[in-house]
């Protein structure tokens, strides 16, 4: 399926991610599995005039760390001005609206709550954080308020199927499994220790794990969790050494699995194979453990890195970006937001002139074949009411000379393997082009 976006942004200092630890804390209705239970409104219009299609979401954007992570937000934003430019979608423009949640839950709630009271927006987009979502996810599925592509992998998001919800990321269950493939196919006899964060996304990245190596004479052997506000696991991976591991796997975000490495290769001299979970898929991580610490270790990814230069979906964002970004320097953080825009636009398209919250899902529902623009080497994106998740493939990728790079063919868990792509609606072919083949448009 669908190949969207990388994780991190690769221009931001040391010390900025190094504390993004202190804040971050990452971490269903009752239905047949199917999106037929939660009803929308066909006529519901809220956010929508003749002129304008009124979009929002939550992101930390100060008083905290985690506000690295603002790119992606100014990168959804970019791509949406960039389609502003050129006229909007049926005459419609896009308005955009970031509330600043500081990555608190509480907030998270608030700011929400006047997204959808007060702005009274259309859907929101792109929401980030395990904690912070889980605060309103709910909320919005109960508002009939479209929540689109959540940044975050948890399985919950998905499992059961809700008509307003789809995920962003491959889920974190599936995406463990695929490391355990890998231990499988190149360490067969593996004991396995696994450091993982001690909430809901290293729940399920272990969960996926045992899976993976579920049949096999790999086993994990040694688990050791560490809290999202401790920074410093050297403790855990002298543990895991002790306990004689043969591979060790990190089911962390960056700054702990970036720590977990430079303890295993510096203060330990433990030269052990090492894989790492997908959100540590870029040049931030390698940044905090070290190029030569670093070299050798797998990881999966879901999209190009921006120093890819010769991808055409790079070359494309990174000239949206120099027009329509904030000023900040292209990242992976901005490529990943522009593809969450990218593909609310072909979806805002493909719902046609006549738009309702009820056209819309719909739209998101029979998305077939669509080439994304990341999607090049990967495969097209389908949805289906039983299939919320756009990104089903992932890449297993090496840090190589200080750099990750691809290796082996595409892992593909595509949930919509075959469908029928429906009737296009008017005047479709007169939007603004969206997708691997719309080259970048020069606008006023």
């Amino acid at each position: 399926m669908s190949l969207k976006r990388p994780g991190c942004a690769a221009a931001l200092s040391v010390a900025l991610i190094a504390v993004i630890v202190m804040a971050t804390a990452c971490g269903g209705s009752d239905s047949d599995g199917s999106s037929e239970g939660t009803a929308v409104g066909a006529g519901d219009r809220t956010g929508v005039t003749d002129t304008e299609i009124k979009l929002g979401t939550h992101f930390p954007l100060s008083q905290n760390a985690a506000a690295a992570y603002a790119p992606i937000a100014y990168g959804i934003e970019a791509f949406f001005d960039y389609i502003n430019a050129q006229g909007g979608i049926y005459g419609r423009k896009i308005t955009f609206i970031i509330g600043d949640d500081h990555y608190n839950p509480p907030d998270t709630v608030e700011v929400v709550r006047k997204l959808v009271e007060q702005d009274e927006v259309f859907a929101i987009v792109g929401g980030l954080g395990e904690e912070t979502h889980s605060a309103v996810w709910k909320y919005l599925e109960e508002k009939g308020v479209p929540d689109m592509f959540v940044t975050t992998g948890l399985d919950k998001w998905t499992n059961p199927v809700v008509r307003t919800r789809f995920a962003g990321n491959p889920d974190y269950i599936t995406e463990g499994s695929i490391l355990g493939q890998y231990i499988v196919e190149n360490y067969p006899n593996a004991k396995v220790g696994l450091l993982r964060q001690g909430d809901e996304m290293g729940q399920e990245g272990e969960t996926g794990l045992r899976n993976g190596i579920e049949g096999s004479n790999a086993e994990i052997t040694a688990v050791e969790s560490y809290d999202v506000i401790q920074s410093d696991v050297t403790a855990q991976t002298q543990r895991l050494k002790n306990a004689k591991v043969d591979v060790l796997v990190a089911y962390a975000i960056p700054p702990q699995a970036a720590n977990m490495v430079h303890a295993a290769r510096e203060t330990l001299s433990w030269d052990v194979p090492i894989l790492v979970s997908g959100i540590n898929c870029s040049d931030i991580f390698i940044l905090l453990a070290g190029a030569e610490n670093a070299e050798g270790i797998v990881s999966v990814v879901f999209g190009p890195q921006v120093y890819q230069t010769e991808h055409p979906a790079v070359q494309k964002f990174q000239k949206i970006w120099e027009e329509y970004g904030n000023g900040e320097p292209f990242s992976n953080f901005a490529f990943y937001g522009m593809s969450d825009g990218e593909v609310m636009v072909h979806l805002l398209e493909r719902a046609g002139p006549d738009l309702t919250r009820g056209s819309f899902l719909d739209a998101a529902e029979s998305e077939c074949g669509f080439w994304c623009s990341g999607c090049v080497g990967l495969g097209t994106q389908n949805m289906s009411t039983t299939d919320h998740r756009p990104i089903e493939v992932e890449m297993y990728t090496q840090v190589k000379d200080g750099k990750w790079l691809t290796i082996g063919e595409p892992v593909g868990f595509e949930s919509t393997p075959k469908c029928t792509p429906p009737a296009l609606p008017p005047d479709f072919d007169k939007q603004p082009k969206v997708g691997a083949d719309a080259p970048f448009v020069e606008t006023p």
